[in-house]
């Protein structure tokens, strides 16, 4: 394991010393991010491992394999809470949906474009998982990059966005244009099975701008669908509600 898994703020790279390891390195190494690279059973080892800013798990092996990797980072108590890409062969919808549930905060299918792999790792490295100050949030939450629309049901439209974070009782999403507090809504996940969308019920419970332009709505997911979405979204399975 290379020297840089001591220093704090970096990225942890795990997987086997291979091409596809060294290729995600470089990319994140060429984006001004500071790299760390080890086997999963190397940083399992060590147990007061400085916590990275993000993992990434570059994996090539079965899904069930990679299950079982998912909990073994889920347990180790030094990458407890850190944001987790995974990236992988997979495309089916099994394969992206347990990689959710059992904690990624995103999942890319290789070969990964190098763009998008550094703009996610970035995202991810700089979530801090502070609360939007006028949001009262009870529940944890956690990192979850996932492509959604928002169905705003009193104009019977559908607007592009971005689920940025979550927690058992509600997410945040970033979007093109404003959804005012107190609307209802769907929303609309995307998965890389193009096939296959689930819609959440939910309630726009606060919205502002951010000072990139950019529009960001809290909402709360209502009746039977906040089960539905602690399932989904991996708060229900992982026991992180």
């Amino acid at each position: 394991m290379e020297k840089e898994i001591d220093r704090a703020g970096y990225a942890l790279v795990l997987g086997p010393q291979d091409a596809d390891r060294a290729a995600a390195e470089s990319t994140l190494l060429q984006g001004g991010l500071a790299v760390a690279t080890a086997t999963l059973a190397e940083a399992l080892a060590i147990p007061d491992l400085t916590p990275p800013r993000l993992m990434v798990l570059d994996d090539s092996t079965t899904p069930e394999a990679r299950t079982a990797a998912l909990r073994q980072i889920r347990h180790h108590p030094p990458l407890q809470g850190v944001p987790l890409l995974v990236l992988a062969y997979d495309a089916d919808i099994d394969s992206y949906s347990t990689a959710i549930t059992k904690g990624a905060a995103a999942y890319l299918i290789k070969p990964v474009d190098p763009e998008e792999l550094l703009a996610v790792a970035r995202r991810l490295s700089g979530w801090t998982g502070h609360s939007d100050k006028t949001e009262r949030r009870r529940r944890l939450r956690r990192p979850l990059l996932m492509k959604v629309e928002v169905e705003v049901r009193s104009r019977k439209v559908k607007l592009p966005g971005t689920m940025v974070d979550a927690s058992g009782g509600g997410c945040r999403v970033e979007l093109s244009e404003e959804v005012p507090k107190g609307e209802l809504v769907r929303v609309i996940l995307h998965t890389h099975d193009t096939t296959t969308h689930l819609a959440l019920g939910a309630e726009v419970r606060w919205y502002n701008r951010a000072p990139s332009g950019v529009h960001v709505i809290g909402v709360r997911f209502t009746g039977t669908t906040a089960m539905l979405a602690g399932k989904l979204l991996g708060f229900v399975s992982s026991g992180m509600t």
